[in-house]
C-alpha cells in the first residue's frame, strides 16, 4: 500500500511540473534551435528529370530540395501570426495555388513548402495565428511536383526561373516585431526526358473540307441523299510504344444531340430550312459531342518517332421537319483529340 501511494504522489508531482513549465506569451520568444538563414537559398534542381506516365492533372515526377536549414521551434505564443507571403516568380501561374506553367508543353510545376522531408507541403500565401501545444519550424524543404497539364507532353530543357517567398513570424525579440526570412532561388531549371508520352498529335491538314454536293430539297425531304465519306488522319509524335496507346476523338459544334450538326446561320436569309447534317462513324454510330463519349481512332502505321491514326466517318443531309427549303447548307465541325 505504501508503494502504491508513492506512485500516485509521483504521478501527481510530475503532472504539476509539466503544467508549470508550459506558459503562454503574447509573442514568440527566441526559438530553441536557432533562427533561419536569411536568405535561405533553394538548392538546384536535378540536371535531368525523367517523367513517368500519369494522367492529366497527376504528378509525373517529384523532388524535395533544401532551402537553408531546419531551425526554429517557436512555441507558446498565442498572438503571433506566422506563414508565407505571396510568391514572387518569373513563372506564369496556372490559376491553382502553387501551380505554374513550366514553359515546356504539357508540363506544370507545383511548388510547396514544409518543415521536414516527407510531410505534406503548403503553398503561399498562408497566414496562421497562435502557437500552442506544438512547435513551429522554419519551412526548409521545398517540394517540387511536375504535373501533366495537357494531351501532349514536351521534352527538353525547362526555361530557367526565379522564385521567392518570405517566411514571417511575430516575435518579442526583434524590431520590428515581425521577423521576415527570405526563401529564394535563382536560375532554377531541369531537362525533361521521357518515353511514355506523345509530344504532340496533329492532323497534316489544318482543316478538312467535306464536299456535300448540291442535292435537291426534295431529295433531302424524302431521305434519299447519299452518305459522303470523309476521314480524319492524325499523326502523333514523340515516341514509339510497343503497345499503341489509344487516341480518342470527340466533336464540338452547333448540335442538340450526338451525330446531328445544325447548319451555320440557321434562320437567316439564304440559309436552307428544315435541314441538318447527320454524322456517323463507319459503323453507323452517331459521332459523339461530349468528352465522356470519345471514341478511339484506328491505328494505321508507325514511322520514326511517330504513330499514324485514322478516323473514318460519313456525313449526310437529313430533314429536321416536314418543310425543307433550298439555300446555303454549310456547317462547321471541330474535333478534339484525347490521349490520356
Amino acid at each position: 500500500m505504501n508503494t502504491l501511494r508513492q506512485m500516485r504522489l509521483l504521478a501527481l508531482t510530475l503532472g504539476c511540473i509539466m503544467g508549470t513549465s508550459a506558459y503562454a506569451a503574447d509573442y514568440c520568444d527566441k526559438p530553441d534551435s536557432g533562427t533561419p538563414n536569411n536568405p535561405s537559398v533553394i538548392a538546384s534542381l536535378p540536371a535531368t528529370t525523367t517523367l513517368k506516365y500519369a494522367a492529366i492533372g497527376e504528378v509525373m515526377a517529384s523532388y524535395e530540395v533544401t532551402a537553408g536549414r531546419r531551425s526554429g521551434g517557436w512555441a507558446w505564443c498565442t498572438r503571433s501570426e506566422y506563414g508565407l507571403t505571396e510568391a514572387d516568380t518569373s513563372l506564369t501561374s496556372r490559376g491553382s495555388q502553387g501551380l505554374y506553367d513550366s514553359g515546356v508543353p504539357g508540363i506544370g510545376i507545383r511548388i510547396g513548402h514544409s518543415s521536414r522531408a516527407g510531410s505534406s507541403p503548403y503553398f503561399p500565401p498562408r497566414t496562421l495565428k497562435g502557437i500552442a501545444e506544438f512547435l513551429v519550424y522554419f519551412p526548409s524543404v521545398v517540394k517540387i511536383d511536375f504535373v501533366r497539364t495537357d494531351f501532349g507532353v514536351g521534352k527538353g530543357a525547362m526555361p530557367s526561373f526565379n522564385y521567392k517567398t518570405n517566411f514571417f513570424i511575430d516575435t518579442s525579440y526583434t524590431t520590428p516585431r515581425r521577423a521576415v526570412y527570405a526563401i529564394e532561388g535563382e536560375s532554377l531549371t531541369t531537362k525533361f526526358e521521357h518515353d511514355v508520352f506523345f509530344t504532340t498529335c496533329h492532323t497534316p491538314k489544318s482543316s478538312t473540307e467535306v464536299n456535300m454536293g448540291r442535292p435537291a430539297a426534295e431529295q433531302v425531304k424524302h431521305g434519299s441523299v447519299q452518305d459522303v465519306p470523309f476521314a480524319l488522319d492524325v499523326v502523333c509524335e514523340g515516341f514509339n510504344p510497343t503497345v499503341k496507346p489509344p487516341v480518342k476523338v470527340y466533336f464540338e459544334g452547333n448540335s442538340v444531340r450526338d451525330g446531328l450538326l445544325n447548319l451555320n446561320g440557321v434562320g437567316q436569309p439564304g440559309v436552307a430550312k428544315g435541314v441538318a447534317i447527320s454524322l456517323t462513324n463507319d459503323k453507323n454510330v452517331a459521332l459523339p459531342f461530349s468528352q465522356d463519349k470519345a471514341v478511339a481512332l484506328d491505328w494505321q502505321s508507325s514511322g520514326p518517332s511517330t504513330e499514324m491514326y485514322r478516323f473514318v466517318a460519313n456525313a449526310r443531309y437529313v430533314p429536321t421537319g416536314t418543310e425543307v427549303a433550298a439555300g446555303k447548307a454549310d456547317a462547321t465541325l471541330t474535333y478534339v483529340l484525347e490521349y490520356n
